[in-house]
């Protein structure tokens, strides 16, 4: 059963004082499988306020940390005409209110990726060995 839609007034209760979902913007990307794959998420990496992760959902995900320029005071400052994106947001995913991991696995730097790439192959060779 889809849950109703919480009210402008609901929402704006929930979000008082919180500004989480305003301070990052999530980009799905593909899977990498190639080696220039894996190099454009080094390449990423590389740069400030950038991260990538893997969701629950095994999709992967490009995070830009950057504030939304309608921010204000850690309020929408345009609320009541807010991108359909914003909207569609569901509380039950926030940061602020939620205790789990927003994400299964998350780099935010060359090293936490390139320890991910090597325990993988690590994994495969145990796995190989096994056979």
């Amino acid at each position: 059963m889809k849950k109703k839609p919480k009210t402008s007034q609901e929402n704006y209760d929930l979000c008082r004082g919180c500004d989480d979902c305003c301070r990052y913007i999530a980009v799905e990307i593909d899977r990498p499988t190639t080696k220039m794959e894996f190099e454009n998420i080094r390449w990423f990496l590389l740069h400030e306020n950038i991260s990538v992760s893997i969701g629950f959902d095994n999709k992967w995900y490009l995070e830009f940390k950057t504030k939304c320029k309608a921010l204000k005071n850690k309020r929408c400052s345009v609320y009541d005409k807010r991108p359909q994106m914003c909207r569609d947001y569901d509380q039950s995913e926030c940061t602020h209110y939620n205790n789990e991991p927003a994400e299964k696995i998350l780099f935010e730097n060359v090293k936490q990726f390139e320890k991910y790439l090597s325990d993988k192959k690590n994994k495969k060779r145990n796995v190989a060995k096994m056979k």
